[in-house]
């Protein structure tokens, strides 16, 4: 009795190992096909072992990676790759891999391939007309939805979809996309950012700043995100903050250009609260960084002019004459400020010049 209850175990035992050590007929057959490249046959071999082998989730993988994803054929491709997944995710296949892993990486393969030929052909409509350049952004949203069927999980199709759609004037589809690419990666800084200049480029400061927030937060040495969240608060009326945020940005940012752009933008909000003696410093580190800044001169005229410092707002006029002798706001700057000076016949002349260039 013993020995017959021995030999039904390994009965069972042998059984089990010819199933799991030798693949059906028809799964040799797929993987000869495989190595010849005949994917036609490979494939209708693969299918035939997939109903015959219904528990071995290999083949509805070679199927998916090697003929459906191979051909473009997605929804075939991710109804099979589910199949394996069903069957057991955490079985080692192959080369010793999990199910799941080997699929995430061919998944991520054929996603990557397409989403990046996507951001190729969006890069490509930069500096062309507006038609032609919407042509172009069409044909990439046509390529990120195709990378958002392969993986649907991944926020950068959503986003890179979002900006693509902005663009388009789609502005309802583009927030919607934006704000699933966050809700997909809450941590990630590229979808934060990038909703955050959506929400602040559609005048939806209120809808940007916790975005804006959030990407300083993951980023807090990125000066594009703090520039942004300056002007963010700024254009929601909170000076204070966005004085202390600009002032944050002016550590971070190594550009000369816009280094010198953030010196301007603490002049004109330092002249907004008052502090015209820190309104001048920041208009001079401005015109030092970028001396052709005739939006700093201006800055600095406009300061010494609210300063009541007569005399270095009549230099910065002259010199905003000199850099475009034909703007009539310039003439009429200066004769204010030569009036100030008691200077009633130069600041005559130049008024009767201002009305030459209305």
């Amino acid at each position: 009795m013993f020995h017959h209850t021995q030999n039904k175990t390994l009965l069972v035992m042998l059984c089990t190992f010819i199933f799991w050590g030798c693949p059906s007929e028809e799964y040799t057959s797929a993987k000869l096909y495989l190595q010849q490249n005949d994917l036609e046959k490979a494939e209708e071999f693969l299918v035939k072992a997939m109903a015959i082998e219904v528990d071995n989730p290999e083949i509805p993988f070679q199927l998916g990676h090697h003929i459906y994803g191979k051909a473009g054929r997605w929804a075939e491709m991710n109804d099979v790759y589910n199949k394996a997944l069903e069957i057991d995710p955490n079985r080692k296949i192959l080369d010793g891999s999990t199910v799941k892993d080997m699929i995430n990486i061919s998944r991520y393969g054929y996603w990557s391939d397409v989403y990046n030929k996507g951001v190729k052909v969006y890069n490509s409509s930069k500096g062309l007309d507006d038609q032609d350049r919407k042509s172009i952004i069409r044909d990439a949203v046509n390529e990120f939805q195709t990378a958002l069927i392969i993986k649907s999980d991944e926020s950068l199709n959503h986003t890179m979809l979002a900006t693509c759609f902005f663009d388009l004037g789609e502005v309802e589809k583009s927030t919607e996309l934006i704000a699933k690419a966050v809700e997909l990666a809450p941590d990630d800084f590229n979808a934060n950012m990038a909703a955050g200049q959506i929400f602040a480029r559609n005048d939806q400061p209120e809808n940007a700043l916790p975005y804006l927030q959030k990407a300083v937060e993951l980023d807090p040495s990125n000066s594009l995100a703090i520039r942004n969240l300056a002007q963010t608060y700024y254009d929601l009326d909170n000076t204070d903050e966005s004085i202390a945020t600009y002032e944050k940005a002016i550590q971070t940012t190594l550009d000369t250009k816009a280094k010198a752009d953030l010196h301007f933008n603490l002049g004109v909000l330092y002249n907004q609260v008052g502090d015209f003696d820190a309104a001048e410093d920041h208009f001079v580190s401005a015109l030092d960084l970028n001396p052709e800044d005739v939006e700093a001169i201006i800055g600095m005229a406009q300061t010494f002019e609210s300063n009541e410092k007569w005399r270095k707002a009549e230099k910065f006029y002259k010199e905003l004459i000199y850099l475009e002798p034909e703007n009539a706001t310039h003439y009429r700057g200066i004769a204010r400020v030569l009036l100030k000076q008691g200077k009633q016949d130069q600041a005559q002349r130049y008024f009767e010049k201002s009305k030459k260039f209305e």
